[in-house]
């Protein structure tokens, strides 16, 4: 069980909740609450008052912590802790599962008798291997838990001896005031305070024994609500633990019992090894895959990545050289329209020259069509002078003119420029009429 912290110690401490007590009824005298006459002079009239008041509160407190802590036990006797038995035949296997029920408890229910009772004798019958001895273990047990009971007690009882000495201390400081304020010489005066001293005494003893009446009779019912709650928890735990262990005499035939258990328990021990010992092996190859398959899917990133650099490499060497080819095409495609645009520049220069020299050349042919047209004109005029000189016969003058015009014509066509044909002039074939 795990220690108590400090706040369940406070909670179930009677020495705060009795001085938490005698301050408050002190609290309430001195605001006029409990005012009358009897508590003024019996609770607060000396200082041994308000001790044996203190006493009597711590003690009362500690009969009713031990009065809540039974009526809070009383409910949960009647639960069935263990449940019902495994009949497994090995008490060592059943302890263990009842311990981790036990365990298994809320926190408040483990301080209860039925509680450590049904441990103590479980942890009994494991350590032994046999529910021989535990009837005496048992009984070995109640008599544990009413000596609990009967030290539970025990400032209760020594707050119920210290309350009456408390009493006959107040009766002697009483006596003694009484008898030193004692003058036969002033016995009128001196009376007064003689009865006061014995009003102390008399006071603080009747105080004492009343407080003292109080706490036997609250103690002597606690203890019987607290003895019945033993009887039930012994009752509870023989019915918990009855015929649940296989009960293995001392005698030769309970060795032999015992040895047949041990030997079973040693073929389910080497069973259990045997099953521990395929799940490692079972653990080992699951491991062993993941680990090949953890390598496998390290080595395919690698590769993956590996490739994915490479053809980023590749795609990255191919766009150089696209980038390359591209600018070495855009640059022979610029030359070669460069080359195009200087032909065509050329074609168009050579067209012009080609227009201008056929204008001269129409301008020769239409000059040569004039000049024809002028020969034309004079070969007429010829064949009229050769008429009039035939009829004149004048024939050497008609010669001699005629070279003349065609001595004048050649002069005319030497003129053309050069480089254009020259016009020839067919001879006129027929047969001049001058004779």
């Amino acid at each position: 069980m795990s220690k108590p912290s400090l706040s369940q110690t406070i909670a179930k401490s009677p020495i705060f909740w009795g001085g938490l007590a005698t301050v408050g009824f002190y609290w309430l005298i001195e605001i006029g609450l409990l005012s009358h006459w009897l508590v003024q002079r019996y609770c607060a009239s000396h200082p041994v008052e308000y001790v044996t008041v203190a006493m009597f509160f711590v003690g009362l407190a500690a009969l009713v912590l031990k009065m809540v802590d039974v009526l809070a036990q009383r409910p949960r006797v009647s639960q069935t802790l263990l449940g019902p038995p495994s009949r497994t035949g090995r008490p060592a296997e059943e302890c263990d599962v009842l311990l981790r029920r036990l365990d298994g408890l809320p926190r408040h229910q483990k301080g209860d008798y039925l509680f450590g009772r049904l441990r103590e004798a479980i942890e009994h019958v494991r350590r032994l291997g046999s529910a021989e001895k535990l009837d005496d273990h048992s009984k070995y047990l109640a008599d544990v838990d009413a000596a609990r009971m009967h030290s539970g007690y025990a400032l209760v009882r020594v707050i119920i001896w210290a309350i009456p000495m408390l009493g006959f201390l107040g009766t002697v400081t009483g006596l003694t005031l009484a008898i030193a304020n004692l003058n036969f010489q002033a016995m009128e005066a001196s009376s007064l305070k003689v009865v006061g001293g014995l009003a102390v005494a008399f006071d603080t003893t009747a105080l004492a024994l009343a407080l003292t009446l109080l706490l036997m009779f609250a103690q002597f019912l606690t203890e019987g609500m607290e003895g019945r709650l033993l009887d039930e928890v012994d009752r509870r735990a023989t019915a918990e633990l009855e015929g649940r262990f296989e009960y293995v005499s001392s005698s030769p035939d309970g060795q032999l019992v015992a040895v047949r258990r041990m030997a079973e328990a040693v073929i389910e021990a080497t069973e259990q090894l045997v099953r521990q010992q395929a799940d490692l092996w079972q653990h080992s190859m699951d491991a062993a895959g993941k680990r090949w398959t953890g390598m496998a899917d390290a080595a395919g990133e690698q590769l993956q990545g590996a490739l994915a650099a490479a053809l980023g490499e590749t795609l990255q060497t191919g766009a150089e050289q696209l980038a390359t080819a591209a600018t070495t095409a855009v640059a022979q495609n610029q030359q070669h329209w460069d080359r195009t645009q200087r032909t065509h520049a050329e074609q168009v220069q050579a067209l012009g020259s080609l227009q201008e020299s056929m204008h001269r050349q129409a301008e020769v042919l239409g000059r040569a069509v004039d000049a024809a047209g002028t020969v034309a004109g004079l070969e007429e005029t010829l064949n009229r002078n050769l008429t009039t000189l035939a009829g004149a016969q004048h024939f050497e003058q008609t010669v001699t003119s005629l070279a003349a015009t065609i001595h004048l014509l050649n002069g005319r066509l030497t003129e053309v420029p050069n480089g254009t044909p020259a016009i020839q002039l067919e001879s006129n074939e027929s047969t001049p009429r001058a004779a």
